[in-house]
C-alpha cells in the first residue's frame, strides 16, 4: 500500500456498500452503475493489500479490515463535508440563525423535507430547532427565543405575520375490536373509564384538547399514562394496555397494517390548523417564506 492512498470516495463506498447492504443497492445510493462499484471496490482492496467485504452467496459479507474503514468513515466524512461546505459558501464565519420552534412533537412527522428545501435555498442561514415544544409564541418572541413559531394556537395579537398552512385531525388511537368503534365517534363522558396512554405534549396544548373534549368540567379517565416517545405509546396501544389522543397522521402506518384503529374524537371531530408565524421585519424572512412555502405546497399526510 502506498502512503497516503486512501481517499474520501473510498470511504463513501465502502460505507455505501455497508448500509445499502450490498453493491447493487449501493450503486443506486452512489449514482454508479453495479460494475463500477465493483471496480472500485477491487481496485480498493488491490491497493490496500486486504479483502474489505467477503462474498457469500450472493450477500457481500464486511470483514474487519472493511469494519474499520466503516467507523472511519462516520468520522471523517461528516466534518469533510461541513469543511466543504463552509468554502462553498466564502468561510462565513457567522451566518445569520433561522431559531424555528413548535407547538407539538408530531411537527417533525412533516418538518424535515421542508426543511431541506430551505436549506439548499437558503445555505447562508443556520437553522437552530428547539427540542422543546413552545406554549405560547407570543411569550417566545417576547424573550426572544424564535424567529419561527409552527403552532395550532397563534398569538391573537402582536406585531406579527401569520401563514396558514393546513388542518390535521386529533383522533383516539385504540386496540383493534374496542367497544367505542361501534359508537363511532368518542366524547369525553366515554372515556372515564379508559386508561390514557399519552406522549409529551405543550401545556397549553393539552389543556385545548381537553377543554374541547370535556368542557368545563374536570377530565376523568380511569388512568394516564405518559411515556416519552410516540411509538412506544402505539405499542402499548396496540397490546391493549390502553388508548391515545394523537395526531390522525401519526397512527397512518400502524392502520394500514392492521395493528390498531381509530375513532373520531366528537361527532364533528377535533380539527387542528397549523400557521407559520414570525414577527412583521424579521432579518430571516426570506428563508422563513421558502419554508412555509414549502410546507403549505407539501401539506400533511394523509388523514386515516
Amino acid at each position: 500500500m502506498q502512503e497516503g492512498s486512501l481517499e474520501a470516495r473510498d470511504l463513501r463506498l465502502v460505507l455505501a456498500i455497508a448500509e445499502a447492504g450490498g453493491a447493487t443497492r449501493a450503486a443506486k445510493r452512489l449514482h454508479l452503475s453495479q460494475s463500477a462499484v465493483s471496480h472500485q471496490l477491487r481496485g480498493l482492496e488491490e491497493r490496500l493489500g486486504v479483502l474489505l467485504y467477503r462474498r457469500d452467496g450472493r450477500s457481500l459479507v464486511i470483514t474487519p479490515a472493511g469494519q474499520r474503514l466503516v467507523e472511519l468513515a462516520h468520522q471523517v466524512l461528516p466534518p469533510l463535508l461541513e469543511a466543504e461546505l463552509e468554502i462553498k459558501r466564502g468561510f462565513v464565519k457567522e451566518r445569520p440563525k433561522l431559531r424555528l420552534a413548535t407547538q407539538c412533537y408530531t411537527a417533525y412527522h412533516w418538518l424535515p423535507k421542508a426543511l431541506v428545501v430551505m436549506a439548499a435555498e437558503h445555505p447562508e442561514v443556520e437553522l437552530v430547532i428547539s427540542h422543546e415544544v413552545i406554549g405560547s409564541p407570543a411569550e417566545a418572541f417576547d424573550e426572544g427565543l424564535v424567529d419561527l413559531a409552527l403552532c395550532v394556537h397563534p398569538p391573537a395579537r402582536g406585531d406579527f405575520k401569520r401563514v396558514p398552512l393546513f388542518k390535521d385531525e386529533i383522533m383516539l388511537a385504540v386496540p383493534r375490536g374496542h367497544a367505542l368503534l361501534k359508537k363511532g365517534y368518542a366524547e369525553g363522558k366515554d372515556l372515564a373509564d379508559q386508561t390514557l396512554i399519552q406522549t409529551n405534549v405543550s401545556s397549553a396544548e393539552r389543556d385545548h384538547l381537553l377543554k374541547r373534549l370535556f368542557g368545563e368540567a374536570p377530565p376523568k379517565f380511569q388512568r394516564v399514562l405518559r411515556l416519552p416517545v410516540a411509538e412506544a405509546v402505539l405499542d402499548m396501544v396496540q397490546a391493549g394496555l390502553g388508548v391515545s389522543i394523537l395526531a390522525g397522521f401519526t397512527l397512518n402506518a400502524r392502520l394500514a397494517r392492521g395493528d390498531i384503529e381509530a375513532v373520531r374524537l366528537t361527532r364533528r371531530g377535533l380539527l387542528r390548523h397549523w400557521s407559520g408565524v414570525f414577527p412583521k421585519g424579521s432579518p430571516v424572512a426570506g428563508p422563513i417564506v421558502t419554508l412555509l412555502g414549502e410546507l403549505k405546497h407539501a401539506g400533511l399526510p394523509a388523514r386515516p
